[in-house]
């Protein structure tokens, strides 16, 4: 399990071009990846889909969460990436600083 702050989380139901329905969970989230290269600063946020059955085990969002992940072929055979499970760890608070405190 990865420990990562889930920022938001968003359910999806729709039918595709074919008539299937597709049922998910959209979520995006924070890893303690800080980037520091030439072109990159700072923490990206990552999008991931999974199943419903993740969406009400989400007790605090944005909170910090352990999630599983599975490997799957993609478009073209290329890997993408699904969570599978999450624990909840605590709840997180983003705080903004006001300008005059960002000097």
């Amino acid at each position: 399990m990865e420990k990562c702050i889930v920022l938001s989380a968003r359910r999806y139901s729709f039918r595709d071009d074919a008539g299937k329905q597709v049922d998910g969970v959209t979520l995006n989230y924070l890893t303690g990846d800080v980037e520091k290269e030439q072109d990159r600063l700072g923490m990206e946020p990552i999008t991931i889909t999974g199943g419903l059955d993740l969406f009400p085990v989400l007790q605090a969002v944005p909170g910090v969460y352990e999630m599983d992940f599975k490997q799957r072929p993609g478009p073209r055979g290329r890997p993408t990436l699904q969570v599978t499970g999450v624990r909840f760890v605590s709840p997180a608070r983003v705080v903004a600083a006001q300008a005059s405190e960002a000097k």
